[in-house]
């Protein structure tokens, strides 16, 4: 009996110890960071969902999953970093092949998986932050959040025969607009924006944004 209250204890003692190693070993904008790729990973989420169920035909043109919650595992599973474009092109050219008027199959599927990999890409495809680890780049982060600008105007504008490719904001049968698809890209980059912007201060580095108003059809890379 004592020998197990001995062993329970050490047991405790330890897990106490590692924790309160790890909570020294991050700094407030680290802790803060966490909290920001959590935000905008949930944000991805809900606008998976929320497009699928907008856009219901695209979930049957998938030919690898067959439904949203195996593609949301799919998208948000953990990647091999070695063997992944640092440049950043790869997410781009997913997003762009989603837009492409030659594409017959899931363009939700691409453009959120493009979307979620540059947005990962500028947080150097980590979850978890440390005292120790390289910094971030405040400018790679801002770049995502122009690049949410440029694929919302892109889904507000890309059409064949008149038609959007993928829908977002609709109007119901009561004649109201629903705005919920833009208030969850305005959560998102804001999201970006304002993690690029405390970083920048920490470092005291200052960031490049185009002046407000001004969208570019072109994504920038963001590499890791």
């Amino acid at each position: 009996m004592n020998k197990i209250l001995i062993i329970l204890s050490i047991f405790i003692l330890t897990s106490c110890k590692n924790n309160v190693f790890t909570n020294i070993a991050k700094t407030d904008v680290d802790i803060i960071t966490e909290i920001h790729v959590s935000n905008a990973n949930n944000y991805i989420e809900d606008l998976i969902i929320k497009l699928y169920k907008i856009n219901p035909k695209y979930i049957s043109k998938n030919k690898e999953f067959d439904t949203v919650s195996s593609v949301i595992i799919d998208i948000f599973k953990e990647v091999d970093k070695s063997k992944l474009d640092r440049t950043g092109q790869e997410n781009i050219n997913l997003i762009l092949k989603g837009f492409s008027k030659d594409f017959n199959g899931d363009r939700i599927y691409l453009i959120c998986k493009g979307l979620y990999g540059m947005i990962n890409a500028s947080y150097n495809y980590k979850r978890k932050f440390y005292l120790t680890d390289p910094k971030l780049d405040a400018q790679k982060i801002m770049n995502t959040a122009i690049n949410i600008e440029t694929l919302v105007w892109r889904l507000s504008n890309e059409k064949e025969n008149n038609i959007l490719l993928i829908k977002t904001n609709s109007i119901g049968d009561n004649k109201n607009i629903n705005l919920s698809f833009e208030r969850l890209f305005g959560k998102l980059i804001n999201n970006q924006e304002n993690m690029a912007k405390i970083i920048s201060s920490q470092q005291g580095r200052i960031i490049q944004k185009a002046a407000k108003g001004i969208v570019s059809s072109i994504f920038l890379p963001i590499g890791f």
